[in-house]
């Protein structure tokens, strides 16, 4: 967008502001405040919000004791998202009113399209408004309010847009429950962890465990349970933190069954993280095909079968499927070997085993 669009679309936003102030505090046009008062000042005391398309599609965001937010009561809720979704409601402002020659059609849009919001403070409804389609320069979105006292909506929407945000508010309402889940796999920090035990399935005495029975006390143990006392503690040590973010790709519940049986037989790698209350987090993680079955190696020209970027993992007790990167995951996947002082450096590979 060119600077020269940036300052005409600026100036109409001005414009149609000041002439809504204007309209909305001028004695023969006054709007009760009813009617156009979408916002929510207060949104650390909002404890819950539901969302319902007229499809049925609905979404209940509720925030826990701890401060997070759950989705549908199931599991945590993307923080990008919520927060998203919370400054939308508290810091969007009235445009403009809809204009006249398009009031017919956008009220029909609105009350058959659109996305019911229920607003709970405290676990009292306090805001009820339905967000519909967006205007067409893409800076705007129609909304339509409830009043609360007589439960009648307004005949009056307006278009709501966020000052100083370029770009529609409809989005912030999402309805999918996969895209508010948070895509954490483990975000545990070294104080909330007490093992972390690696296991690889395929050669197994690269396996090993991690113990942290005190935050100043760290042991490790081989894949038979002997203790290694010749260990590199600061590896150890940031070892520990990289389970503190992370996060699938991709979910795939919803295509799971097309997959075959074959791919989740025997893991590559079984990871499990034991916290301090005492609950055990499993991740598995398998192999995953290439996309492409005739996929070959630009430079040797062999048969490529698997996939060098990602993997397949099962984690929540298996309940859920995703892919992971390596780039992300590749991190943890080390052998005993990696944290023994003599095992070779990248910057010092004349080390001897």
């Amino acid at each position: 967008m060119s600077s020269k669009n940036k300052i005409a679309i600026l100036l109409f936003i001005v414009v149609a502001s000041l002439a809504l102030w204007i309209y909305l505090h001028n004695s023969q046009g006054t709007i009760r405040k009813e009617l156009y008062d979408f916002a929510v000042d207060d949104t650390s005391s909002i404890n819950k919000i539901f969302m319902v398309s007229m499809s049925g599609k609905q979404v209940t965001l509720e925030r826990t004791k701890s401060k997070f937010w759950l989705v549908n009561g199931k599991f945590n809720a993307r923080i990008d998202a919520m927060k998203n979704l919370l400054t939308t409601i508290k810091d969007m402002r009235v445009r403009e009113p809809v204009a006249k020659s398009a009031l017919e059609n956008i009220s029909k849009d609105l009350a058959s399209s659109a996305t019911k919001v229920e607003i709970y403070q405290k676990g009292k409804l306090v805001k009820k408004y339905y967000v519909g389609g967006d205007t067409q320069d893409g800076m705007g979105t129609f909304m339509l309010l409830t009043e609360l006292e007589s439960g009648n909506n307004s005949s009056m929407p307006f278009v709501m847009f966020i000052p100083g945000f370029n770009g529609f508010l409809s989005v912030r309402y999402l309805l999918d429950e996969e895209t508010w889940r948070d895509k954490t796999i483990y975000g545990f920090y070294p104080d909330q962890i007490t093992s972390i035990s690696m296991k690889f399935v395929h050669s197994p005495d690269s396996s090993f465990t991690i113990s942290l029975p005190e935050i100043n006390k760290i042991s490790l143990a081989d894949s038979k349970g002997n203790n290694i006392a010749n260990f590199d503690t600061l590896k150890v040590k940031r070892y520990i933190t990289y389970f503190s973010n992370l996060s699938y790709e991709t979910l795939k519940n919803n295509s799971r069954k097309s997959f075959k049986d074959s791919i989740f037989t025997k893991p590559v790698h079984i990871i499990e993280l034991k916290d301090k209350d005492g609950k055990i987090h499993i991740m598995k993680t398998f192999v995953k095909p290439v996309d492409d079955p005739n996929k070959t190696d630009q430079v040797t020209g062999k048969h490529i079968t698997q996939d060098v970027e990602r993997m397949y993992a099962l984690f929540n007790d298996d309940k859920d499927m995703v892919t992971i990167q390596y780039f992300g995951f590749g991190k943890i996947f080390h052998s005993v070997s990696y944290f023994k002082k003599n095992f070779p450096s990248p910057l010092n590979p004349s080390r001897k085993k």
